[in-house]
């Protein structure tokens, strides 16, 4: 009799397991899309987008244009994009996604409008998160 009571636990204890790692499967193998907008009127602006493992290449986008990518996150953690960008206003070089702080603002769809002041992201929730061109 104790034996089978150990049995019903240890099972249920196993399906609990195996739904949390279907849970946390979903989660993590949801794809996560970055976008940028170019919104800084003028000439179109260069972009150069690249992580560790993909070079996206160089992108012309004329004033209103815009190019996304997609991946899914990383189990280790460690998914960064770095994008360069060239304006007439200015240029830099910046973290368009990295999980932790940019995750934190923007979720799985992570969106960067470049206006004449700068690369801001739009934020889950609350305003733009801008920042000045680097040089």
């Amino acid at each position: 009799m104790m034996m089978k009571s150990f049995e019903a636990k240890a099972l249920l204890l196993s399906v609990a397991v195996v739904l949390v790692l279907i849970a946390s499967c979903d989660a993590v193998y949801k794809k996560t899309v970055v976008g940028i907008v170019n919104q800084a009127t003028g000439n179109p602006i260069t972009v150069h987008c690249y992580s560790g493992d993909d070079d996206l290449g160089f992108k012309k986008l004329g004033f209103g244009e815009s190019f996304a990518w997609s991946f899914r996150y990383s189990v280790l953690g460690n998914t960064k994009y770095i994008c360069n960008i060239n304006t007439d206003f200015g240029s830099g070089s910046y973290v368009a996604y990295t999980e932790g702080f940019i995750v934190d603002k923007c979720g799985l769809n992570c969106v960067w409008i470049v206006k004449p002041d700068g690369p801001c992201l739009q934020q889950t929730q609350g305003p733009l998160l801008c920042q000045k061109w680097q040089r």
